[in-house]
């Protein structure tokens, strides 16, 4: 942030000083002038951070824009992800999370609550493990549910969220619970395929410049970073059937 401010206050500071002391000016005597500068009008340094954090937004939301329309078919049309609610829903929308994030849990009660007057969402869940070997081992179950049975991929997605925290040690009982055959599972759990797709959702994660779960993502570009209330994901589903 420092090396930034200093970057947009240098013209500021320059504009006041004599050609010829610009030329003969040090490094480290200009940056000496710039802390005057900033001492003696501190204003200065709030408007040049108010600059820099819209230029920083502004750059962030053109490659986001950019990243969702190259990254289109990855995020909605992806036959390997699971899906919450209608698989042939009209209204559309990625979901990323982490069976171990606390805000996820929170917004899952939100979903299931959305999803009992929204017949026509479709929820595609991005499985990601970024919180730790047993976020990564729980992610690797749904996917592989995701791909062996994907009419029981949600159920096993709820017994998941339900739990406080995901063990590894815990995932055979979920999946047997679940109605799921444990070892089957287990094994393609493990496969390469599976570990490809994982790396695959991080790699669009990152890519959107996505940094915490959860984040929802619409065809339109609006994106929620973030757990968001009942009232807030209806008022956003209301725009997207506009």
């Amino acid at each position: 942030m420092k090396r930034h401010t200093l970057k947009i206050l240098a013209p500021l500071v320059a504009l006041s000083l004599p050609m010829m002391a610009q030329a003969e000016m040090s490094q480290e005597d200009f940056q000496k002038r710039v802390r005057e500068a900033l001492m003696a009008e501190p204003e200065m340094l709030r408007d040049a951070i108010i600059k820099l954090e819209e230029n920083d937004r502004v750059a962030q939301q053109a490659e986001f824009s950019k990243q969702l329309k190259e990254q289109s078919a990855q995020l909605f049309d992806n036959k390997t992800d699971g899906v919450m609610g209608n698989p042939d829903g009209k209204i559309e929308m990625v979901y990323f999370t982490d069976y171990n994030c606390p805000y996820c849990h929170r917004l899952n009660q939100t979903l299931l609550e959305v999803l009992k007057g929204e017949p026509e969402l479709k929820i595609i869940v991005k499985d990601l493990g970024i919180l730790g070997p047993d976020s990564v081992k729980a992610a690797r179950l749904a996917l592989a549910a995701a791909q062996e049975a994907p009419k029981q991929y949600e159920e096993l997605h709820q017994a998941m969220m339900s739990q406080k925290r995901v063990q590894a040690a815990a995932l055979a009982t979920i999946a047997e619970k679940a109605g799921l055959d444990a070892a089957s599972l287990q094994k393609t759990a493990d496969s390469k395929d599976i570990a490809d797709k994982l790396n695959q959702n991080l790699s669009l994660f990152r890519a959107l410049g996505l940094n915490g779960t959860p984040a929802l993502v619409f065809p339109d570009g609006t994106l929620v970073p973030g757990a968001i209330d009942e009232a807030g994901l209806k008022d956003i589903l209301k725009k997207q059937k506009s």
